[in-house]
This record gives C-alpha cells, sequence and structure tokens, in this order.
C-alpha cells in the first residue's frame, strides 16, 4: 500500500487519507494520539517530541510532527502505531539535519513547527516562506499579534475559504486582537523547505506581507 500525505495537509486530511488507504478509521487514530501514555512514551524516544504536546488546548498531540511524504505500508491491515513510527522516523531523518541550530535557537522545537506550519500554508516558494518566516520573527520581537488568515481558519476547524468570524478568539487565531505570540501548536505538517526557512530566516525589516491571486507574496515595512 502507498500512501502519500502532500506537504501542508493538517491532521484532519491526513486521518481521512489513512482512513481512505487502510482499515483503520480516523476515530481510531484520534483516540490513539489522545492517549497520553501512549504520547509520553513517544517523547522518550523522539529528540524532538517534548511535553508541549501533552497540553490539553492543543486540537490533535501530533499536528506538525508527521512528516509528509509517500510512505509504504506491507498491507491496508498497517496498525495505526505503525504508520505514526513511520512518520516520526522520517521527521526525525528530517530534522536532524538541523538537530544543532534547533538546540541554538531562540524558539522550542515546538516553537519552530509551528512557525513552518504558518509559513508553509502563507507561502508557496522558498523565497517567499524566508520572507515570511521573517515578518513573523519581527512581530514576535515587536510583541504584535502575528494577524496570520491560516491560524484563523485553523482555529475554527474549518478550511481556507470558509466564512467565518475572524475576531473569535482562541488559542490558535493570531488575528485575534489580544493574542500575542505563536498559536499554541502547528497547524499543518510542513515541509522541510518551510521548517529551513524558520531555521535559517533572512533578517529584514518588514512587519507586514499580502499575497496576490497568483500566490505572489509582497513585503513592506508598514501597513500602507
Amino acid at each position: 500500500v502507498n500512501i502519500t500525505f502532500k506537504e501542508g495537509i493538517n491532521m484532519r486530511r491526513l486521518t481521512a487519507i489513512i482512513e481512505e488507504n487502510t482499515n483503520n478509521s480516523s476515530d481510531d487514530f484520534y483516540k490513539l494520539i489522545s492517549n497520553s501514555e501512549y504520547l509520553k512514551e513517544l517523547i522518550d524516544k523522539y529528540w524532538f517530541l517534548t511535553d508541549d504536546i501533552l497540553n490539553e488546548k492543543i486540537y490533535y498531540s501530533l499536528e506538525g510532527y508527521l512528516y509528509p511524504n509517500t510512505y509504504f505500508f506491507n498491507s491496508k491491515d498497517v496498525p495505526i502505531k505503525t504508520i505514526i513510527t513511520t512518520m516520526l522516523d522520517e521527521t526525525g531523518k528530517q530534522l536532524s539535519k538541523y538537530k544543532s541550530e534547533i538546540e541554538n535557537s531562540s524558539l522550542s522545537v515546538h516553537e519552530i513547527l509551528t512557525m513552518a506550519s504558518m509559513v508553509e500554508l502563507e507561502a508557496v516558494n522558498s523565497e517567499d516562506r524566508n520572507g515570511v518566516a521573517s515578518v513573523f520573527y519581527n512581530r514576535l520581537d515587536a510583541k504584535m499579534t502575528l494577524g496570520s488568515d491560516v491560524t484563523t481558519y485553523y482555529g475554527s476547524k474549518v478550511d481556507m475559504g470558509t466564512k467565518i468570524d475572524m475576531s473569535v478568539c482562541n488559542d490558535y487565531n493570531t488575528r485575534c486582537a489580544s493574542y500575542i505570540g505563536l498559536p499554541i501548536g502547528p497547524i499543518c505538517n510542513p515541509s522541510i523547505i518551510s521548517i529551513e526557512a524558520v531555521i535559517n530566516h533572512k533578517n529584514t525589516d518588514y512587519y507586514y506581507f499580502v499575497a496576490d491571486k497568483n500566490g505572489d507574496v509582497y513585503f513592506s515595512k508598514n501597513s500602507n
């Protein structure tokens, strides 16, 4: 069984793909990743997993940690635990290249993956993603709200483009006027390109960005 998880998908889509391609249900997957004892076993096994994933306010504990790729399994009867460990093994492989940078970063690995997940959904190419990361760093340093639309949709558990109230506050919505800082956790499973953009972000004096209908991103020092 070959299963492809595209870069930038969130846990809702990921579990749907597993349900479509194996004999496991989404409910079984959610039940397993809600088991604190199982999560603690994973934390003990993988250096990049921390107690941050145990926070009860996080929607899906392993969001952002299951690396998007094409995986090969023996049959549709593959256990959910096997799927998870296979994907976490790949995450470890990808992150190990930057382990020293991660350990020396001002952000924790959880925060790096959280920002990377936002960068993944806000820009398409590597240059723009690097720029978006620099904007987020600058706004964090300035104690400004990040004002990211993609966090608002995730916080409301709906897909982009759905009509929602942008002002509703929760632990993910960085457009909420009172919310300063990163979301409580990742909002999708990012690519290594987005992760690298956060780890090795360039220094700019940009505080704003906007994307046009073609996906091109424009940066500015002010809101004008």
